[in-house]
């Protein structure tokens, strides 16, 4: 097989391609800031996460939360999950430099299973495990227009997986990047932080752009003995987008990246098959992949629309614990119609095709995979009162190769009573599919010594069960949001979710060739919470974000099969109950802005991966504070020093289930200089 150094590519490509634009016109092209925006103009910023199409946010019929370019630039984060944990419901805790556990509404871990999550709507949800590698989504942030998070079931438009959450990253169009960007800089744990952008005017009707980003992120210390945890990380990314116009009725888009992150890991416990069987290791992290995107779209002035999408995504991951390798190609056509004054219909269908080759070791293994997935959508928005209350019914059906027929449907009604005032709420039905490591994997979970046993210790292992089925989610939520006056806004969520054949482990009859933990549907439970959003532009030089989220699950009902209790308990503890956020920015002079942000975590409890299956241990709860200054000197150039996680600096923010021993994440400071030309 021939191997390619992406990050050479990178840089080839993006060099490559500026020597080739030489001769673009340049094309500035002004940009409304969200700074000059007040609070009536930014409830009404559409979002298309929630409908799969552009609406209103006051109109959207989910707990969803936009997460704006300002809001990033102002916060002062450097990588996406970060900037995460802006959303009320979002629990975000970096387990290292490049490890986080992003979930929403619970469920947390290094690999959240039922987050979906999008960029530009290409899913980077992994096929094989389950969960997203954050550590792979490192487009340049300057070129984000908008997170849109969404807390509660999408899989009626966004198919399975979508089970207690949608994330769709949506970056910005071509036009809108027009010039020159320039970012550098450093600090003691963000020691290089460097990104590039030109964009330029193609031809009449297309604009394009190059970026290149590169990050050097320095390693933390272990909690245990305070030593180098040795987990520093050196992401690299590049990549383009070219947007174009054919006529006032058709647009298309052509965009891929191409990536290689590089850094360390320490890996304890490390199983190996010779005394003393526990031991720690340091091992080189080796990740590489790249995709393409194709995008078509055409509108009529009856109200019909038509999106025809294609996608290519190709990543390797060269890690100690496995070596995997996987290619997805996805197709999906959606269309757009009106039906009568009062119906507004969207529907489509997709296929996505998915191979990964694996190399087995010693702590893990999973066999070859293929698999197919077909689906088709179909939603109806009925108007029931003019101007005041429409009705949503739809579902989704999706037949892959694992469980065969799956269908996801719901049912929602927006109420707008007065102005300003939205009520809506929503039933929907929403799975997950197995993951192939559920059915056909294996992981090493611990060893024990034997010297009775034919290879002198008996392993325990977590094993992949053909017989597991697709976990169920039922979800109830209402939610409320009220513009107050034009800079004074409320979003209130409320929900119940009732959960069904969630995973679990069974034991197998122990025998001297080991002893194995297998998956099975064995829980059922349920969840209930709130969390609510407050937007207020106390003056024209003061604004203040807060969110609160609370949530309380009960996984323990229902023990099916004989299963093991140890998942639910540590899904459960893993989840805090409480947690809250405030953002605050104030200008100090015309071109100085100080900007804080506070959150506080509930305590929760982690598992011991040291002694399997693991004791829970405490964490207690704990604030993060983040400061920056920025300064604007002139148009197009900002100087910032910020300051991040300055409260928290010998505190656990999550324990890794597998494979990474407690780290604790330092204090960072840095300094960093943005010039726009």
């Amino acid at each position: 097989m021939i191997r390619i150094d992406q990050k050479k590519a990178v840089a080839g490509i993006f060099f490559v391609l500026c020597s080739g634009w030489s001769s673009m016109t340049d094309a500035s092209v002004e940009v409304p800031s969200y700074l000059d925006l007040d609070i009536e103009q930014l409830i009404q910023l559409t979002v298309t996460s929630v409908a799969k199409k552009e609406q209103a946010l006051s109109d959207s019929t989910a707990a969803v939360y936009v997460i704006t370019q300002e809001d990033i630039r102002r916060s002062g984060v450097t990588t996406i999950p970060d900037a995460l944990a802006m959303a009320p419901g979002v629990q975000v805790a970096k387990i290292s430099a490049s490890k986080w556990s992003v979930s929403s509404r619970g469920f947390s871990g290094y690999l959240s299973n039922k987050l979906l999550v999008l960029i530009d709507g290409r899913s980077v949800y992994s096929p094989v495990h389950s969960g997203t590698f954050w550590d792979s989504q490192n487009t340049l942030l300057e070129d984000i227009d908008r997170i849109e998070v969404i807390r509660g079931p999408g899989g009626t438009l966004w198919g399975a997986n979508a089970v207690n959450g949608v994330i769709n990253i949506i970056t910005k169009k071509a036009v809108d990047t027009q010039g020159t960007l320039v970012r550098v800089g450093a600090g003691n744990q963000e020691k290089i932080m460097g990104g590039t952008r030109y964009g330029g005017k193609i031809s009449d009707t297309a604009y394009g752009r190059l970026y290149l980003t590169y990050n050097d992120h320095g390693g933390n210390t272990l909690k245990n003995g305070g030593g180098d945890a040795n987990d520093d990380w050196q992401p690299a990314q590049g990549g383009f987008r070219i947007d174009g116009r054919s006529g006032v009725d058709k647009e298309w888009t052509l965009q891929g990246d191409l990536y290689h992150n590089g850094g360390n890991q320490t890996i304890f416990p490390y199983w190996i098959s010779q005394p003393p069987y526990m031991t720690a290791t340091d091992a080189k992290v080796n990740v590489e992949g790249g995709n393409l995107l194709g995008r078509w779209h055409k509108e009529w002035g009856t109200g019909q629309a038509l999106t025809f999408k294609v996608y290519y995504d190709s990543a390797t991951r060269d890690e100690k614990l496995y070596d995997q390798r996987w290619n997805t190609v996805d197709v999906d056509m959606q269309y757009e119609t009106r039906w009568g004054q009062r119906q507004n219909l969207t529907m489509g269908n997709g296929f996505r095709s998915i191979q990964g080759t694996f190399e087995p070791v010693f702590q893990a293994s999973l066999p070859d995979v293929t698999d197919s997935i077909c689906n088709a959508f179909f939603q109806d928005e009925i108007l029931l009162a003019t101007d005041a209350l429409w009705l949503t019914l739809g579902t989704k059906y999706e037949h892959n190769d694992h469980t065969n027929n799956e269908w996801q449907p719901s049912t929602k009604l927006l109420w707008k009573p007065a102005s300003g005032h939205s009520l809506w709420g929503s039933v929907a039905r929403a799975v997950r599919t197995p993951s192939p490591f559920e059915r056909y994997g294996r992981l090493l979970l611990g060893v024990i010594p034997a010297p009775q046993s034919p290879q002198g210790f008996v392993p325990i292992s977590l094993t992949g069960n053909p017989n597991f089925i697709s976990e169920i989610l039922i979800a109830y939520e209402t939610g409320y949001r009220w513009q107050a006056r034009e800079t004074l806004s409320f979003d209130l969520a409320l929900f119940y979710n009732d959960y069904d054949k969630i995973y679990s482990v069974q034991a197998t009859t122990p025998s001297p060739t080991g002893i194995n933990y297998d998956f099975v549907n064995g829980v059922a439970g349920s969840s209930d919470g709130f969390e609510a959003a407050v937007d207020w532009r106390a003056a024209s030089w003061l604004t203040f974000n807060l969110t609160y989220a609370y949530l309380q699950m009960d996984l323990g009902q229902e023990f099916r099969m004989g299963s093991n209790s140890f998942l639910s308990d540590l899904v459960m503890a893993s989840t805090p109950r409480h947690q809250a956020s405030l953002r605050t920015s104030i200008a100090l002079a015309k071109d100085v802005r100080l900007n804080l942000w506070l959150r506080a975590v509930d305590a929760i409890a982690c598992r011991d991966a040291s002694t399997p299956p693991g004791p829970l241990v405490p964490l207690d709860s704990y604030y993060l504070l983040d400061s920056n200054l920025i300064w604007t000197p002139r148009k197009g150039l900002e100087v910032m020093l910020a300051g991040q996680n300055l409260t928290n600096t010998n505190q656990l923010q999550y324990q890794a289930e597998t494979g990474a021993p407690p780290t604790v994440i330092g204090t960072s400071v840095y300094g960093k200089i943005t010039w726009n030309f």
